[in-house]
């Protein structure tokens, strides 16, 4: 009898073996694949930053997570730029600016897989740069574009330099105000500390968009203002706009200036915590008592923190600056051809 038994137990085993399922290679005739979840952090940055994709989220009916396995395609072009692994991040740089599409696959123990995209957004230095000089002194400022729009790259510094004890006058002369006096100072990159009454401003003219600005330039609007600041908020605003920043613009936070009062240091000042620039929207009217750090404008969002609409209207708030005038730096804009 054992030796009967002896002659049937490779058969046996061959049928316990072809009977059985193998983890990996044959599922279960009611298993499914797994469902990819694919998500990028940040999803827009500098062309420096750490970019975290991904795939812990994804979830499989009939195995735990531990046994799903992921790759990553980092430009969706088909080829797959990683091998398989069970590691669901994968930390990538993106030092090309532009859009970059992502694709992630995920499969489980056997074999069965799904697929998700993603998006990541990369900014660099803004190349779109030139000069623009004015024809009324010979002053050269450099300009950069954003979108459609050329802005001065630096604080408009036309006119004759009077001291902040006198008012601007509809003389025929163009004035301006320096930082302490001083019409050489200038900063590194945002162009020289000049500020101007509003009615200089305008040009006593209440019609005309150009104001002091240079032929074929002109003030830009608070929607000017939205239309270069919205879209780039989650960017980080003074990493983009500031002096130094990528686009090249040199926003200058060099504050505003109560006329007839001793000059603030910059460093010093509340207000140049700020980017505050004239716009043609500026409401000369009394708008409220405000005690707050920075006393002489305010708007319902400063320019250069979370924009939340109206963050370009300025306003004097106090009776001093209402009587003595405050003076702002200007910038000029031009729509691209």
């Amino acid at each position: 009898m054992f030796n009967r038994i002896f002659k049937l137990l490779p058969v046996i085993l061959f049928s316990l073996i072809v009977g059985c399922t193998t983890p990996g290679l044959s599922p279960d005739a009611d298993n499914t694949p797994p469902k990819a979840y694919f998500s990028v952090s940040p999803t827009i940055g500098d062309s420096t930053m750490s970019f975290v994709l991904e795939g812990s989220n994804s979830s499989d009916a009939e195995d735990i997570s531990q046994f799903l396995e992921f790759r990553w395609d980092l430009n969706c072009d088909g080829v797959w730029d990683t091998e398989f692994s069970t590691y669901p991040y994968l930390i990538q740089h993106f030092p090309v600016p532009g859009l970059h599409k992502l694709r992630m696959e995920v499969r489980d123990r056997h074999g069965l897989a799904d697929q998700a995209e993603a998006t990541v957004e990369t900014y660099g230095i803004n190349h779109d740069t030139s000069r623009n000089i004015d024809s009324r002194d010979g002053q050269a400022y450099r300009t950069v574009r954003v979108r459609d729009i050329w802005w001065m790259a630096e604080n408009l510094n036309f006119g004759i330099s009077i001291r902040d004890t006198q008012m601007s006058r509809d003389n025929g002369i163009y004035e301006k105000y320096s930082y302490q006096n001083d019409p050489t100072l200038k900063g590194l990159s945002g162009g020289y500390y000049t500020y101007y009454h509003w009615d200089e401003v305008i040009d006593y003219d209440t019609i005309r968009n150009q104001g002091l600005c240079p032929p074929g330039w002109k003030l830009p609007g608070r929607s000017d203002w939205d239309s270069l600041l919205i879209p780039f908020n989650n960017r980080g605003l003074r990493i983009y706009f500031g002096e130094g920043g990528y686009s090249g613009l040199n926003l200058t936070s060099i504050g505003i200036h109560e006329l007839t009062k001793v000059w603030e240091p910059i460093d010093e000042s509340p207000c140049s915590a700020f980017w505050m620039y004239f716009t043609r929207n500026f409401q000369k009217g009394f708008y409220m008592r405000h005690y707050g750090p920075c006393p002489f404008v305010i708007s319902s969002s400063y320019i250069g923190t979370a924009i939340r609409g109206n963050n370009n209207l300025i306003r004097f708030v106090n009776d001093s600056i209402m009587k003595n005038g405050g003076a702002l730096p200007v910038r000029c804009i031009k729509i691209a051809e």
